[in-house]
């Protein structure tokens, strides 16, 4: 459980990431959207999304291991990219960004909170089977 929870820190951290790299590319770039996006299935600081790599822009259904508004909110961003011009989808990238550094922030204290309570049950499990073995 300690690793599920650890596992969405680090997706979270990726997806926040990602936003600052295509802010970085619309802003910078007169590429398309969707170019800008397979461009990112081969950064490394992204191993984790790969999501990226199978992504149909025809139908969008992304499944992360985030929460199911997290994954809504991604399927939201996804489905917009390239609908609009340049300054509104950096204004919709970054409200996506604002929401994953709040779901990052939430997930990283569930993990720092819920770790120790596994560890602890860990410990007085182990304890538990050695005193019914002995």
């Amino acid at each position: 459980m300690a690793l599920e929870l650890k596992k969405k820190c680090v997706i979270a951290s990726e997806l926040v990431e990602m936003c600052n790299l295509l802010s970085v590319e619309l802003g910078f770039s007169v590429s398309e959207s969707k170019k800008i996006i397979k461009r990112l299935c081969s950064e490394q600081a992204l191993s984790h999304l790969d999501f990226l790599k199978d992504l149909n822009f025809e139908n969008i259904d992304i499944k992360t291991d985030l929460d199911s508004a997290d994954n809504e909110r991604l399927n939201l961003l996804f489905s917009n990219i390239g609908k609009t011009d340049c300054e509104s989808m950096l204004l919709l990238v970054e409200a996506f960004r604002q929401n994953m550094l709040e779901s990052k922030k939430r997930y990283e204290e569930c993990f720092k909170n819920k770790s120790r309570l596994y560890i602890a049950f860990g410990i007085f499990g182990g304890f538990a089977v050695t005193l019914v073995l002995i």
